[in-house]
């Protein structure tokens, strides 16, 4: 398919690369009669071209919501016509709104990204992310850790002098700057990582029942009360805060445990129980079930670069459910 420019404009807009006045072009295109067709010519054609893998009814269904959209975003765009001093950017949202339902991938954005300052407390620092929020910082030696929503990360004042030691609750992903001397150690409460130079990640949130280290590159040492695991690239080690078990596993792909930087979300049969509790941790929102029998049903995908909304939308359209959002609240019923 051959894209027109002001195709090739919008894409650029979802992506964040127009100028002012290239959006000033699409905001006057968008309000031209020849938009609604072109529009629509390439959405259908982008639906047949897409790896679509989904059983035929969602897809039936998914492409019911396009057409739905499409209706909601003409109404919208003849609205606007009548207040030009409204933000242009509220004109596109619903050109992406279209894309993302169609690649369920395209646009949006997961989280707030935020650069955290570290908090001196008694000779040691603290850095901490709320629910909804991410953070990176780069330690005195040169390592640098990504931290996850509702992630906190304690090291101490002489940290690199004799040695590299942090404690972890929550989820973060590692670059460790090399040091033959001082191996890099991550603490959390069950399973220590250690490691001199690599990359890794380590998910180790309270209210889960395992502890998870990922490893991409380089070796590392997983060690509990009871046993340890020499890790190699593209495996994990989980540990069972339950039975105290450490288990190491072979990965098809790794990349799913560090997706998450990229405002991904990776999700392998997992309740919609289990989903809830994720969901508070990145969005901040409580999820409401109004039976017992819709937390236990599960989901399986990739989702890219999504909004709650959309989250939401797409589990919605796998699953046998309904769902309502009040505030910060979202309730999920049976269909």
């Amino acid at each position: 398919m051959e894209k027109n420019t002001n195709i090739l404009l919008l894409e650029c807009f979802m992506r964040g690369e127009t100028s002012p006045d290239e959006e000033r072009i699409l905001s006057d295109w968008l309000h031209s009669q020849e938009a609604k067709e072109q529009l629509s010519n390439y959405y259908q054609e982008t639906w047949k071209g897409s790896n679509n893998k989904l059983i035929a009814e969602v897809q039936g269904r998914m492409f019911e919501r396009v057409k739905s959209q499409m209706h909601n975003a003409a109404q919208e765009l003849n609205r606007l016509k009548q207040k030009r001093t409204m933000r242009i950017r509220r004109l596109f949202q619903y050109a992406a709104i279209i894309l993302l339902i169609i690649g369920a991938g395209i646009g949006g954005h997961l989280y707030t990204v935020s650069l955290t300052e570290p908090t001196v407390t008694d000779k040691s620092y603290l850095v901490q992310t709320g629910k909804g929020q991410r953070a990176n910082i780069t330690l005195p030696d040169g390592t640098v850790v990504w931290l996850n929503s509702y992630t906190q990360l304690h090291y101490n004042a002489n940290y690199g002098a004799t040695q590299r030691v942090v404690s972890l609750t929550g989820e973060a992903y590692f670059e460790v700057a090399k040091d033959k001397e001082k191996p890099f150690i991550v603490e959390t409460a069950g399973m220590n990582v250690e490691a001199l130079g690599t990359t890794f990640n380590v998910k180790a949130y309270r209210e889960d029942s395992q502890i998870i280290a990922t490893l991409f590159s380089g070796s590392v040492r997983v060690s509990s009360d009871r046993d340890n695991v020499i890790l190699s690239p593209d495996e994990n080690a989980t540990f069972e805060r339950s039975s105290g078990k450490l288990i190491m596993h072979k990965l098809d792909n790794s990349s799913y445990a560090k997706m998450w930087r990229n405002n991904d979300l990776v999700f392998n049969g997992e309740t919609l129980e289990e989903i809830a509790v994720l969901l508070n941790r990145m969005y901040n929102v409580q999820i409401i079930f109004k039976s017992e029998r819709i937390k236990k049903h599960r989901f399986s995908g990739v989702i890219c670069n999504n909004s709650l909304d959309n989250v939401i939308e797409l589990i919605s359209l796998t699953s046998p459910i309904t769902y309502e959002t009040r505030g910060d609240t979202i309730i999920l019923g049976n269909r």
